[in-house]
């Protein structure tokens, strides 16, 4: 299986935009997956992310990865999207 990490992408945090389309998830149903995490970046800040004009945590980071990887899991596929602490490039990292 490809992982969504590895793909060419401009900016430096494709993932986020690339796992929410693949999820087939709004910008705003991502978010939303992602305050029912129980975490307070605003909408704009994670549509932010996605575009690569800010940079996540590590830990905003793996709370994003874990709300794609979530919804990607309901749609038969396993943890396309890497945590912090995983392999993945340096600038998919979100360290």
């Amino acid at each position: 299986m490809r992982r969504l990490d590895d793909q060419p992408h401009t900016g430096c945090h494709g993932y986020v935009d690339r796992g929410r389309q693949d999820a087939g998830l709004s910008h705003g149903e991502l978010w939303m997956r992602y305050f029912e995490l129980g975490w307070m970046s605003t909408g704009l800040q994670l549509e932010a992310f996605a575009g690569g004009a800010l940079r996540p945590s590590a830990h905003d980071h793996d709370v994003i990865a874990q709300a794609l990887n979530e919804r990607l899991s309901e749609l038969g596929r396993n943890h396309p999207v890497t945590y912090s602490d995983e392999e993945a490039p340096e600038d998919d990292r979100g360290v």
